[in-house]
């Protein structure tokens, strides 16, 4: 079988002095990166697993695969002699990893629609089902197809499936859009998909000959069954609208409390069983009264803990940013990326940073944190800014008697574009070194 390089745990080599990627599998051809290589290790006859060679392709005594984003010269032998070229430096990274270390950019995966193996609870989702079924998971339709009597062609039909209503002018674009991308891979041939199981796995079930895969977008998963046998049909691609499954779903359960009585409680309301907690908790010794906060929705879990720390006249000490992101939180984070969106910014500055006595000076304008900044005569401190609320950037350090720009906020996706910032550290570099007055005010709230 062969593995996804974007998910794969690499061993960090380097070949002919060219630091690279190895993993003992082979990979995924439709996952290697755009712009990066790919090659075999051939080991010996004697010793298989013992690699003596690069090529191009090794079918027999494949000893490796190398991913790299440099290319490997192989002579017209087909074939390069390692010759003791190839050192394992000690690390095992992801791709995401190596780019990181490596200072290069993360390349995108060059699947648009990238089909997964189907875990075990989602196996229900490639068969038959009842319409009271269908409707509770959303299911629009499926796409039966095969591909003739020579493998070579491809026929398809549709049957709806459930409210007529979710087969919108989207879905079917998108839908359009998934199948001509999977024609490039399991749905090009019969051969095609006999190939792509083989490296990809999914067997539904031991020694049923099919296999499962999903792939999901923003608003629609599709369940695609592979059965690559001639005169069968060889596929089922049924497409689930997930935005139904979620009206349809009922809401989960965000924390349950206990009794000495034996009575439990079970709530899916935040705002009532927070409050909950609050009348019961101070008759804990009596009643033995229990809660157990099952969300991860960090306003939750905060406010538990903020009922139980006044109960003992105390405040918590944990902001809300230490205990994770909402899904508005994330959406958040995301926005601050587009630079075509309104943002707020606050600048501040931080006086003997890391050290005792450390103190927050909260600013309302670019040049009253310039200000602060070059007025406070402490060893350690630091001008930044925070964006939209959910993101913090140094743009100055002082540490020492040295005084510098901090170029961190380049590599940042939240600010790297953001002209706000640019701004600012063109400021900066004036203001730090004497060249010019701290400018215009840039104030506080939404710049357009």
């Amino acid at each position: 079988m062969r593995v996804n390089a974007y998910d794969e745990s690499f061993e960090y080599i380097e070949l002919f002095g060219k630091p690279a990627l190895l993993t003992e599998n082979r990979i995924q051809t439709d996952t290697i990166p755009e712009g990066w290589y790919c090659y075999d290790l051939r080991g010996s006859d004697t010793n298989p697993s013992e690699p003596v060679t690069v090529e191009q392709l090794v079918a027999v005594n494949h000893a490796g695969t190398i991913l790299t984003h440099e290319p490997v010269t192989i002579p017209k032998s087909g074939y390069r002699s390692l010759k003791g070229r190839l050192d394992f430096l000690g690390e095992r990274y992801s791709l995401k990893e190596f780019c990181e270390v490596r200072g290069l950019n993360y390349p995108n995966d060059p699947r648009k629609y990238a089909l997964r193996p189907a875990s075990v609870s989602e196996v229900g989702l490639f068969y038959a089902m009842t319409p009271d079924k269908d409707a509770e998971l959303g299911c629009i339709g499926h796409v039966r197809m095969d591909f003739g009597h020579g493998g070579k062609e491809f026929w398809h039909t549709w049957w709806p499936r459930g409210d007529e209503t979710l087969n919108s002018p989207e879905f079917k674009a998108e839908l359009n859009g998934v199948v001509n991308e999977l024609r490039k891979t399991v749905l090009k041939d019969l051969s095609s998909m006999s190939n792509y199981c083989y490296d990809h796995g999914g067997e539904l079930s031991k020694d049923s000959g099919q296999y499962s895969y999903v792939a999901e977008t923003e608003n629609y998963r599709y369940c695609l069954r592979c059965n690559p046998k001639p005169g069968d049909y060889q596929a089922y691609l049924t497409c689930f609208d997930k935005r139904r499954q979620e009206l349809l779903q009922e809401p989960p359960v965000i924390g349950k409390v206990s009794f000495a009585s034996g009575e439990t409680l079970a709530y899916t309301d935040p705002a009532i069983f927070l409050q909950v907690i609050r009348d019961e908790l101070p008759y804990k010794p009596t009643s033995g009264f229990q809660y157990e906060v099952l969300t991860d929705d960090p306003t939750v879990r905060k406010g538990a803990d903020d009922i139980l720390y006044d109960l003992f006249g105390e405040e918590n000490p944990r902001p809300l940013e230490d205990y994770g992101l909402t899904q508005r939180g994330r959406e958040t984070l995301k926005n601050a990326e587009n630079p075509n969106l309104p943002h707020s910014y606050r600048w501040f500055v931080v006086e003997n940073f890391a050290c005792e006595g450390e103190t927050r000076h909260d600013t309302d304008s670019l040049t009253g944190a310039i200000d602060r900044f070059n007025g406070l005569a402490c060893d350690s401190k630091r001008l930044c800014v925070t964006k939209d609320d959910v993101a913090t950037v140094y743009l100055a350090i002082a540490q020492d008697g040295e005084t510098h720009l901090d170029e961190g906020w380049r590599d940042n996706p939240r600010f790297a574009a953001d002209s706000t910032v640019q701004e600012a550290d063109a400021r900066l570099q004036l203001s730090i070194a004497g060249l010019g007055l701290s400018g215009p005010t840039m104030t506080m709230g939404v710049c357009e």
